[in-house]
């Protein structure tokens, strides 16, 4: 900086030199009484200025392009790093989406959480609210796990919940249609705008589904790990709290069981409180 700051300085005294000798040399070409030997005098001292400041200037050219080469270097570095900076925070913003999708999975079984199920239910709540459409919910109950546990252990346990949780993202075909881990070996399902038939139709079929999968249950009646589903539809409205929705398919799970499990039990459809 200091370099170039005097590199600066010297351009300028150069100018105002070669401003001052055309000033002079006006002057003195201009005067009629100057003598020819003083012109002669004049013009050697001009031209060894003019070569002089000629010098000056190729010089100061060289300075100029060593400058303009450490520039382009220095700009080119800045490229270069603001691309890496760029590419960091795009990376950056990557790994805390995949965070946050993260935060949201019950890591056993890749379905959603409790934490999401509760925010995206109470947000489809609304949303059916403001459009007076239908909300459906499904909540599944995996038959004697308790016994399972108990009998095979709990990895066992585990890699049953796994099989279930994968069998229910299976079992989607909806892009407004969440699946979640609602606690233990329950499983819960969030169907917008979804109509009483086809709802009994799709408990039924991801019932069927997951006894499909013949995993092995020696502590259940039915040989083969089962589930039992209880299922409950709405039209939203202001007469309703989503906590309605949520007793009456609990309800209908517990009906499930009652009848004994490995069923479909459908609430029927609850009126204005």
């Amino acid at each position: 900086m200091a370099t170039e700051a005097t590199s600066k300085r010297n351009a300028e005294a150069i100018y105002a030199d070669e401003e001052a000798i055309a000033t002079e040399a006006a002057r003195i070409a201009e005067d009629p009484t100057v003598a020819p030997d003083v012109l002669r005098s004049h013009y050697r001292f001009l031209a060894q200025k003019y070569h002089h400041a000629v010098r000056q200037l190729v010089k100061l050219t060289h300075v100029s392009d060593v400058f303009q080469s450490k520039l382009l270097r220095v700009q080119e570095e800045l490229e270069r790093r603001n691309t890496q900076l760029e590419l960091a925070q795009t990376h950056l913003e990557q790994a805390n989406q995949a965070l946050h999708r993260l935060s949201y999975l019950d890591a056993l079984t890749g379905v959603a959480n409790r934490r999401h199920f509760d925010e995206y239910l109470d947000q489809e709540w609304r949303r059916a609210l403001r459009k007076q459409a239908p909300l459906s919910l499904v909540i599944l109950d995996v038959d004697y796990f308790k016994r399972l546990n108990d009998l095979a252990g709990h990895q066992y346990g585990d890699e049953c919940l796994r099989q279930v949780g994968e069998t229910l993202l299976a079992s989607i075909r909806r892009a407004g249609d969440l699946a979640a881990r609602y606690g233990g070996e329950e499983f819960a399902i969030v169907l917008p705008d979804a109509q009483t038939d086809w709802l009994m139709m799709f408990a039924e079929e991801v019932r069927l589904a997951i006894a499909g999968l013949r995993i092995p249950h020696e502590a259940s009646p039915y040989g083969v790990l089962t589930v039992s589903v209880g299922a409950a539809t709405v039209v939203v409205s202001e007469q309703h709290v989503v906590t309605d929705l949520v007793a009456a398919a609990d309800k209908a799970l517990y009906s499930a069981k009652e009848a004994g499990r490995n069923r479909v039990s459908l609430a029927p459809i609850f009126s204005a409180r």
